[in-house]
């Protein structure tokens, strides 16, 4: 008898169903309580110290602005999503929406030049996150970094004394560092690399906080930049630890080396 009637019939491919998306399970899979201490601490890099700077200056005042306390917030909240799953999936850029649509309203309390440093930052995100742009390394770094330095701090101080000054800007040097070094560990993640991109950063920012004078502030700074600089080093702490660890010790430094120039 003929053997190809013993043969079992070939399964008729079927499509896949494409996976719904499901809000509330998105949401559970979001670790809060490491969201939360990463988004204070970026929250406080970027308020505290342009509000305290403001106060110095005669024209400097408190104003309250809760749009723009909002659209922060949630811009904090989408850093902290992308780069926690390194930049892998649209879903974690779903935050996002709200500081797009906060800057419609911000349009009718600020200058154009305002909203448009507002709008480079997420922009940027999004730029990084194609991949076919080849972002993801050291050239998405500095382009994070010097939007994260120039956007929301300029603003805020903008806000508070309507105009700025060329001594503030120089001062956010101190910040645009901390943020590539700190950082440096999201974008080049492995290897050798690794470890010259954050020996590269830190000795710049190590530098730059020698040159402030010595007190216990600054030995406590120079204990944390090292003290980082071994874990990005030797360690690879889980997702769920990296963004809060290192958001957490950036915060830290950055406001001892700001603290001392006020």
């Amino acid at each position: 008898m003929d053997e190809r009637h013993y043969q079992q019939p070939r399964p008729v491919p079927t499509k896949s169903t494409p996976t719904k998306f499901n809000l509330k399970q998105y949401l559970k899979s979001i670790p809060w309580f490491s969201a939360f201490f990463s988004v204070l601490a970026q929250l406080g890099i970027w308020w505290i110290y342009p509000a305290i700077y403001s106060k110095q200056l005669s024209s400097g005042q408190w104003q309250n602005n809760p749009l723009l306390i909002t659209y922060s917030a949630f811009l904090a909240l989408t850093i902290f999503l992308v780069f926690h799953r390194r930049f892998k999936g649209l879903v974690n850029y779903l935050f996002l929406l709200i500081p797009f649509i906060l800057l419609y309203f911000l349009y009718k309390e600020m200058t154009f030049q305002q909203v448009f440093l507002l709008t480079l930052l997420p922009i940027a995100l999004v730029l990084i996150h194609l991949s076919w742009l080849n972002l993801q390394n050291v050239l998405g770094l500095i382009l994070f970094s010097g939007l994260a330095t120039m956007s929301l701090p300029v603003v805020i101080f903008y806000q508070q004394n309507t105009y700025l000054t060329q001594p503030f800007l120089i001062s956010l040097i101190p910040l645009l560092l901390s943020y590539l070094f700190f950082m440096s560990v999201i974008f080049v993640p492995n290897g050798k690399y690794k470890r010259l991109t954050s020996l590269a950063f830190g000795v710049m920012l190590l530098l730059n906080v020698l040159t402030l004078p010595w007190n216990l502030w600054t030995i406590i700074a120079v204990i944390v930049l090292l003290f980082t600089w071994m874990v990005l080093v030797n360690l690879d702490l889980k997702n769920r630890f990296r963004m809060p660890f290192f958001s957490v010790l950036q915060a830290v430094v950055v406001l001892l080396i700001f603290l001392q120039q006020t």
